[in-house]
């Protein structure tokens, strides 16, 4: 019997994955793969502002690669080469990753095909991806509500115009705030055409899979089939080594902590409020590249400790070495990956109650929820599991056992992603 093939396409794939986008992807079209499809993935070469298909080591799924440059990487050229490549695969299904503004314009390319856009974000709904406004805080408006309002927020006085220029210019702008302007303008998206063609063309895939209910309901009349489908976590790998022996409890934080939303001033803050009472703690944290702490008082050279930027490999050994590990975002997270990481290494979870990471915890058996942004709350909670042993072991085989029932990647696989393919 033939083998069913599905093409994964995504606009920013590289290798090894990082984050919490190129993780799923990777488990979906391996886990597949080894369900015996056919699967192939498909991405642009194009590393003038960040690394796309790039490959440091062998995937383990074939992956093609498709060069390009700033003048090709748009509405027409990019589907145009794409779809070349993927026809050539005659896939019974494709499904459609990550990516930003351009993803609607690959799906329109494929709409004769069984499609599948998966949101990572709110990428389509927001020129920077996170619904944040200019002013940093949550924003309820998105591209489909006030486009016009969008476009002032993210490119102020003729921005537009401006973000072309540094784009033809090679200015040495941040290298993301250009990647999400290539997109953005080679996408045509800042035409006051924008809803209603990009609508148009969601309805034409055989489902939309979003990580919450609240980018669902963004999403309503787009699509007759939304799907909220979580992110997962392998269970295998990362698993509880046992009870912690530290001198002194760990809080830990992974993740980009130089990205102001994921919240990390909040908990520095928290744990100064702790430090004035207390002794018997450290502060762990994921260092990435261009992050900057700024100075220094005195009591946190004793407890706040830099530890280099974390590859998946190395993560399932931080979780099980700390005592209690803190998501404290103050953005509508899509998902909380770090979350569900973190109870399958049998650890309570202290979490921002936002976004997809409301979905996640039990307050009270799991883990425990805190108000965004507030420092004294988050300080009392920390506080209460600091405090009682029993309770951090109890959470914690309780989010073990969460984790193994509704995020174990196996599981998702048979009961979520199968029955796309069929």
């Amino acid at each position: 019997m033939k083998k069913k093939r599905i093409a994964f396409i995504d606009l920013m794939f590289k290798w090894p994955p990082s984050g919490g986008s190129s993780t799923d992807i990777k488990e979906i079209a391996m886990r597949l793969q080894q369900r015996g499809f056919e699967v192939r993935m498909f991405t642009p070469y194009f590393t003038k502002y960040l690394p796309r298909g790039v490959i440091g080591s062998k995937p383990p799924f074939p992956v093609e690669t498709i060069p390009f440059n700033k003048f090709t990487f748009n509405f027409y050229q990019l589907p145009k080469r794409i779809k070349k490549r993927v026809d050539e695969f005659k896939p019974d299904f494709v499904y459609i990753a990550d990516g930003y503004n351009l993803k609607p314009d690959v799906l329109q390319a494929f709409r004769d095909y069984k499609t599948f856009l998966r949101f990572y974000a709110y990428e389509i709904l927001c020129i920077s991806y996170n619904l944040i406004n200019d002013r940093g805080k949550n924003c309820d408006n998105n591209l489909f509500i006030d486009h016009n309002k969008c476009i002032k927020c993210k490119f102020p006085d003729h921005g537009v115009r401006k973000a072309f220029a540094k784009i033809l210019l090679n200015s040495k702008t941040d290298p993301f705030y250009l990647l999400l302007s290539q997109e953005f303008i080679a996408s045509l998206s800042f035409l006051s055409s924008y809803q209603d063609r990009v609508k148009s063309i969601l309805r034409k895939a055989s489902s939309l899979i979003v990580y919450n209910d609240y980018l669902k309901s963004l999403l309503k009349g787009c699509n007759d089939s939304i799907k909220i489908f979580p992110s997962g976590v392998d269970t295998n790998v990362f698993s509880p080594k046992g009870p912690v022996k530290n001198k002194k409890k760990i809080i830990l934080m992974v993740g980009r902590v130089s990205y102001q939303p994921k919240g990390f001033s909040i908990l520095r803050n928290a744990c100064r409020e702790l430090s004035r009472k207390r002794d018997d703690f450290r502060f762990y944290f994921t260092v990435d590249p261009e992050f900057e702490i700024g100075n220094l008082d005195e009591r946190e050279k004793d407890y706040l400790v830099f530890i280099n930027w974390a590859s998946q490999n190395t993560l399932p050994v931080l979780y099980n070495n700390c005592d209690i590990c803190v998501v404290p975002s103050t953005w509508r997270e899509p998902f909380g990956i770090t979350a569900i990481e973190a109870m399958a290494c049998g650890k309570p979870v202290i979490a921002s109650k936002i976004g997809g990471l409301q979905g996640i915890i039990e307050d009270g058996k799991t883990g425990l929820y805190f108000e965004p942004g507030n420092v004294e709350a988050l300080t009392q909670k920390l506080e209460l599991l600091l405090d009682s042993e029993e309770m951090r072991v109890e959470m914690g085989k309780s989010g073990r056992e969460k984790a193994e029932k509704e995020y174990d990647w196996d599981k998702m696989i048979d009961n979520m992603y199968l029955p796309l393919f069929q």
